[in-house]
This record gives structure tokens, C-alpha cells and sequence, in this order.
């Protein structure tokens, strides 16, 4: 493709706009104004509006007059900060006495701004202001003003939990606890280590390596041999785990280092296990004010709970690295310190005023404004940190917004109530949604009632990244700008979990539930199949196997912790089954297995299990393929050697019995 100059597009712009200026109309004479209007890539951009500058190129500008009198366009200025970041170019450049005039109904005049990149190290964040001046008096002004900010695509690194209470350990014993590391940036998260210090009883596994804390960690801390990389918006999952030595508190700290620009010298995870004292909670964690309308302000309330068993000082809550100067926090009838007995709570108002119309980033999602609450007190994290998050609006499009009330973090089989209540329409209400998910592979869950519904519910069944879309339409039928999403991590903090999921391609809907007419199932029928060692090897074990007829048993030993339970038995149909065993017993060596009790005639099913310890995936068998009858003798999970082993038949084959007898059923 051969490619026209930049300075030829500029002189067949202004050649266009200059052509268009003369009338030659012999009618009545009409009353005349100019009106000018700016656009970037179709989207209009209002008088003192932003619009985002890539390094990659130069970024049009389009100037028009949809006025009915010609527009004079005396100058174009720009200011930047830091000096040549960034530049505006238009051919020819007007002045006072050779102005630009752009006829009515013209042709758009165009002009080009450019950010260099290099010339904006010494910065964090480089601006600009370009100014417009013109002939124009409809709106009252002669000026028009374009502010300018660079498209940045940058690396956020978040911590699910950032953390982690390990609560009461007994001496010699382990508690593990499962993290996840999300970017929830728009560019590759790179992690080049850590720093690790604290109580010598906590340890991380990342990346099938165990490291602890030693004096080397804390002081010049721990370099991976390859950086861990992160693409933009996926999760990297680690385990940490504190082994007492004692009853003494123990507290620890991992200081991730990133490129996160946001966290310069590192992301902080805060470890504590056997400590009694203050505690600070905020409801919720993350505030998203979505899109609001510009120069209106909005409220979000928070609720900061002590959460410990000693009394809470709340010593300040004040609004930082908000560079934009958007947020507030109305404190008029806060007096500090404020003192929480445990359980006790405070509501703290939190407000956004949008400034400067957002425009659209690369992703199709608008660039937000971005701050930090910092709750400080004599909790064990000193500072509690809470991202505020929103953007600008003129109210053209609806904006949809997404809330879930059991947040961003869950346990498997939890059902999410999801809202768009907080989308807001300034032509009228929303009265249009559209849900769609992507879920982990495997999960066959559906919106309920429907996902054409304001608020629905959707149940998580089964460990992954379960990511949550909107779309809303207003009541003309305007659609939104851009989508709203929604990230929920679905983990599990069990020792052993165990899942069944299968495909049976004969089964034209295998979301349908329930049963038909005749009691015929409206879909396949396996089982999953969990053994203890006193099984001997037994399915169906009318002790030592826990499935479907034997949900829970009791395998021994004072408690519940150390008998496994079928969470979830699914009849008709694609599953999953889950299986969950929080504390398994020294020296045991489990067996996972897999019966197709009835196909219902649907016919084969392809068969995939997943083993998970302590919310990790350790062992993943897929697409197995099983008819009527089969019973699948799949894995072994040793114990404490979290060893997951498959079994086999003939090599690499998969271990089935075809019409297997029970002795008990057909």
C-alpha cells in the first residue's frame, strides 16, 4: 500500500476547508453564527474534554463548523508539560490575520497531535492543553479547549487477598493458604522477584519452588531466575504456608517487585497467623463509581468495621495519589481518632467529581480516573489502602455498571447475585441489559433468570476466572459506549478438592435440569467416586466411598475436618460434581474414581477430572471417554506428599471396567 504524507493530508484538508467558504447564494439574508465542533475517531469531544495521545503515531483531530456562518479559525496553541511532549501540527497554521475558515456544512478541517514519549521521562504524567481560537460567540466563547493525556498501557498488579490470616495454628502443625496474583492492567505484568521476611515458620510455593524466609530474603531478597510474565488480565496463583513452632504470634510480610508503575517499590502481601488485637475491615474493597456525569458530584458510602477482638483507632481516612484531584472523603463529622469496639462499624461517605470527559483507551474501555483511601489505624496493616475508580460522562450513551454483592473473591458453589442497578442513562432510565461470561472450561452455569434481566444470579461451581460483561441500551435505544466487566476468582482454600465435568455431544441442551414426563433425565448421570485406603480399593464401600449414596461419611478421628464431602451431585447432565476434604489424614494414600450410572440415551460422554490442593491445580485428566456403565479407577492422592498420580492401564490408557457391577445396583 503506498501511504499519502502527513503533510498532504493536512493541505487537502485545509484545501477542502477552504473551497467550502464561499456561498454564492442570492437568498434573504439570514441571521449567522459559527459553531465549532470537535471529533477524534467519530467521537465528539466537548469544550474543556480530554482525548488520549499514543507514541505510535500522530492523532487526528477534526474541526468542524456546524454553525450557519463561517467559522474563522485564528490560532491553535498548545501547552505541554513537560516542553515538546507534545506537539500540534496543521497546514497551514492560522493567525489573527490569516485565519482558517471553514464554511458551514464543510468538510472537517484536520489537525495532528504527537506525543514523544522520550521527551517525557523526568514525568509521571505528562500533559497537555490545546487551545482553539476562533470567531465563534454561540456558546458565549471564543476559545476552545482540548486537554491532552498519553495513552499508557501499564502492568497493575493486584493481590487476592492482600491479606492473608492464617488465625490460631498449634504447634507443629501447617496452615496453607491460597493467593492470586491478577494483572488487571492493560499491559504484560513482569515479576522479578521478592523480598520475604518475617516469622522464619512462613514459607511460598510459586512456580513449583518453595522458598523461605532467611536472612538473605528479608535484606536482598529473592531473584527468579526467568521474570514470571502475566499477560493482561489473566492470574497467576501461589500458596503460602506458616508451620508453628510455637504458640507465639508470627507475622511476615512478601514484597512482590513488578512493573507496576503504581508500585515503584513493590506490592505488599502482609502474613499473619496466632495474632490476637485490632483489626480493620472496609466494605467495600474496591470502589468503582463507573460513569458519572462531568462537573456533578456522586456518593459511595463506606463501611469500616473492627473486625479483631481489641478496640480499633481509626487515627485518619484521607484521599491519596489522586492526581487529578476527584475524590473526597466528606469527614465534617468524623473526629479522630475514632475508637470501634469489636464489631463495631462507621460509615464513611466517599464522593467522585469527574472532571474532563473520559475517552476511549485501546482495550474499548473508557481511561479512568484513578485514587487511593487510606485508612490508617493501630490495626497490624498500619495502612489500609482502597482503590477509587471512575470516569467521566456528558451523559450521551449510557454507562453500564456492575455490582456483585459477594465480591471479587470466592468459594466454589457460591451463587453471585449480580446487578446493573448502579448503570445510569442522562436521556432517560436503562431499560435494556445484555449478561454474557467467560467461564473456566467446563463450567456450564447460566444466568437466572435470564441474561436479559436487571439483576441476576449466577452460581460459580467450579475453580477459575469467571469474567462478567454488560451491555445496556437506554430508553430510546441508545447502546452504550463501551461494556462494563467484572473479574470474579473463584478459589478454594480446601486441601483436596476434586472435580467432574463432562461433554456428552448426543445431549442437545446440556444445561436443561430436571426431569421429564416418564422420570427420564434431561441429561447424562455420572458420578464421582472418592475412596478412603480402608476401602480397599471397594467402589461403593458402603463406609470408605463417598459419593452420591454417601455424601458424608464419617471416616474416624475427633471431628469433621477429616471426612470428605460431595458438595454437589449432578443428575442430568454436564456436571460438575465436587468433592472437598479439608484435613486428610498422615500417611493416607486416596483414590479418585468415576461410575456412569445412566446416560439416559444420550449416548458417550467425554470425561475430564481436575485435583486441586490447598486451591492449586495439580493434576488435570481430559476428555476421557466413557458409555454406559463405565466405571473409570482413575487417580491416587498421597498425603502428606500431595502426590497425584494417574492410573493406568496398558501404558498411558486410562483404567476402565466396562459394565461395571457394583453388587449392589445393574
Amino acid at each position: 500500500m503506498r501511504h499519502t504524507g502527513l503533510g498532504t493530508i493536512l493541505a487537502l484538508s485545509s484545501a477542502l476547508a477552504f473551497a467550502a467558504c464561499s456561498d454564492g447564494g442570492t437568498g434573504p439574508k439570514l441571521e449567522t453564527a459559527p459553531r465549532l465542533e470537535a471529533s477524534a475517531s467519530g467521537a465528539a469531544i466537548a469544550n474543556g474534554g480530554s482525548i488520549s495521545v499514543s507514541a505510535t503515531g500522530p492523532s487526528r483531530i477534526d474541526i468542524k463548523n456546524t454553525g450557519n456562518g463561517a467559522l474563522n479559525l485564528r490560532s491553535i496553541t498548545i501547552e505541554s508539560n513537560p516542553p515538546n511532549a507534545f506537539t500540534v501540527e496543521s497546514v497551514p497554521m492560522p493567525t489573527t490575520g490569516s485565519p482558517i475558515v471553514i464554511a458551514p456544512e464543510a468538510s472537517a478541517h484536520a489537525i495532528y497531535v504527537s506525543y514523544n514519549a522520550a521527551a517525557a521521562t523526568d514525568i509521571s504524567r505528562p500533559t497537555a492543553k490545546i487551545t482553539l481560537g476562533s470567531n465563534q460567540t454561540i456558546d458565549g466563547t471564543n476559545t476552545f479547549v482540548i486537554n491532552v493525556n498519553p495513552v499508557l498501557a501499564a502492568s497493575r498488579l493486584v493481590l487476592q487477598p492482600p491479606v492473608v490470616d492464617f488465625g490460631t495454628v498449634q504447634a507443629n502443625q501447617n496452615g496453607i493458604k491460597p493467593v492470586t496474583i491478577l494483572n488487571t492492567g492493560s499491559a504484560e505484568l513482569v515479576i522479578t522477584g521478592f523480598y520475604f521476611s518475617g516469622h522464619p515458620g512462613f514459607s511460598v510455593d510459586m512456580s513449583e519452588t518453595t522458598y523461605g524466609v532467611t536472612a538473605e530474603s528479608a535484606s536482598a531478597g529473592i531473584t527468579f531466575p526467568s521474570p514470571i510474565v502475566v499477560p493482561s488480565g489473566a492470574s497467576k496463583n501461589l500458596s503460602v504456608t506458616y508451620r508453628a513452632l510455637g504458640e507465639e504470634a508470627a507475622q511476615g510480610s512478601v514484597v512482590f517487585l513488578s512493573n507496576d508503575p503504581l508500585a515503584p517499590t513493590g506490592t505488599t502481601l502482609q502474613l499473619f497467623s496466632n495474632v490476637a488485637g485490632p483489626c480493620v475491615k472496609v466494605t467495600p474493597s474496591r470502589v468503582d463509581f463507573g460513569g458519572k456525569l462531568i462537573g456533578q458530584a456522586s456518593q459511595i458510602d463506606l463501611q469500616i468495621e473492627s473486625c479483631g477482638d481489641r478496640d480499633l483507632e481509626i487515627r485518619s481516612i484521607v484521599v491519596t495519589d489522586d492526581p487529578a484531584g476527584v475524590f473526597d472523603v466528606l469527614d465534617q463529622a468524623l473526629t479522630f481518632p475514632i475508637v470501634l469496639a469489636p464489631n463495631e462499624s462507621v460509615t464513611v461517605p466517599v464522593t467522585y467529581f469527574p472532571q474532563v470527559l473520559a475517552v476511549l483507551g485501546e482495550n474499548n474501555q473508557f481511561l479512568r480516573d484513578e485514587g487511593i483511601l487510606r485508612v490508617t489505624s493501630n490495626a497490624y496493616l498500619a495502612d489500609l489502602d482502597v482503590e477509587l475508580s471512575g470516569f467521566g460522562t456528558d451523559g450521551a450513551c449510557p454507562i453500564p455498571v456492575i455490582t456483585v454483592t459477594e465480591g471479587d473473591e470466592v468459594l466454589p458453589q457460591t451463587t453471585l447475585h449480580l446487578s446493573a442497578r448502579n448503570s445510569t442513562s442522562s436521556t432517560g432510565a436503562v431499560t435494556r441489559w445484555l449478561w454474557t461470561i467467560d467461564q473456566p472450561q467446563g463450567s456450564a452455569s447460566t444466568f437466572f433468570p435470564g441474561a436479559e434481566r436487571q439483576d441476576v444470579t449466577f452460581e460459580a461451581n467450579i475453580v477459575g476466572e469467571y469474567r462478567f460483561t454488560l451491555n445496556v441500551w437506554d430508553a430510546v435505544g441508545t447502546e452504550a459506549c463501551s461494556t462494563a466487566t467484572y473479574l470474579v476468582v473463584v478459589t478454594s482454600d480446601e486441601a483436596i478438592r476434586v472435580e467432574l465435568l463432562w461433554d456428552t455431544p448426543g445431549d442437545p441442551n446440556q444445561t436443561d435440569t430436571g426431569f421429564g414426563l416418564f422420570g427420564e433425565s434431561t441429561g447424562s448421570d455420572m458420578d464421582l467416586h472418592f475412596l478412603h485406603p480402608n476401602a480397599s480399593n471397594q467402589y461403593f464401600h458402603s463406609t470408605y466411598d463417598c459419593n452420591w449414596l454417601n455424601i458424608n461419611p464419617n471416616w474416624g478421628g475427633s471431628g469433621n475436618l477429616d471426612n470428605p464431602r460431595l458438595d454437589r451431585d449432578d443428575t442430568d447432565g454436564a456436571g460438575p460434581e465436587n468433592l472437598n476434604l479439608s484435613q486428610p489424614e498422615f500417611g493416607a494414600t486416596y483414590r479418585v474414581g468415576v461410575h456412569y450410572w445412566d446416560d439416559w440415551a444420550y449416548g458417550p460422554s467425554k470425561t475430564t477430572i481436575r485435583v486441586y490442593i490447598y486451591g492449586q491445580l495439580r493434576e488435570q485428566w481430559a476428555n476421557v471417554n466413557l458409555v454406559n456403565g463405565d466405571l473409570w479407577d482413575a487417580l491416587t492422592i498421597g498425603w502428606p506428599s500431595q502426590a497425584v498420580t494417574r492410573i493406568t492401564s496398558g501404558g498411558t490408557n486410562p483404567s476402565i471396567t466396562s459394565n461395571y457391577n457394583n453388587g449392589f445396583f445393574p
